[in-house]
């Protein structure tokens, strides 16, 4: 298991099952999850959000550190998450992107 940075070391509990690169597979993550283990993801995340944002702001996002890496991945499951609990209070955000339908082709 890869670890994050130091400031971030409280939310590696989190990594096995949030920190997900891939993302359709953050998209099926949130649909296979209840609202209350979305709320538990989410309200672990957004205190650390500003936090977590300006320690990756300054780092180019194409040579991250793994545990850097895995931070991203946290944080862009938190924003896959966050209209669910934010505005939805579902799983299914409606009228969200399915992720089987989209397939990114290569540069």
């Amino acid at each position: 298991m890869v670890s994050l940075p130091q400031e971030f070391a409280d939310l590696e509990p989190l990594c096995a099952v949030w920190a997900i690169g891939d993302e359709a597979a953050r998209n099926r993550k949130r649909l296979a999850s209840s609202m209350a283990e979305l709320q538990d993801f989410y309200n672990a995340l957004l205190p650390r959000m500003d936090a977590i944002i300006q320690h990756l702001n300054v780092r180019p996002l194409d040579s991250l550190a793994p545990g850097e890496q895995t931070l991203l991945d946290l944080a862009l499951m938190f924003m896959e998450v966050a209209p669910a609990v934010e505005i939805y209070k579902d799983p299914d955000v409606p009228w969200g992107f399915a992720a089987e339908r989209f397939h990114i082709l290569p540069a």
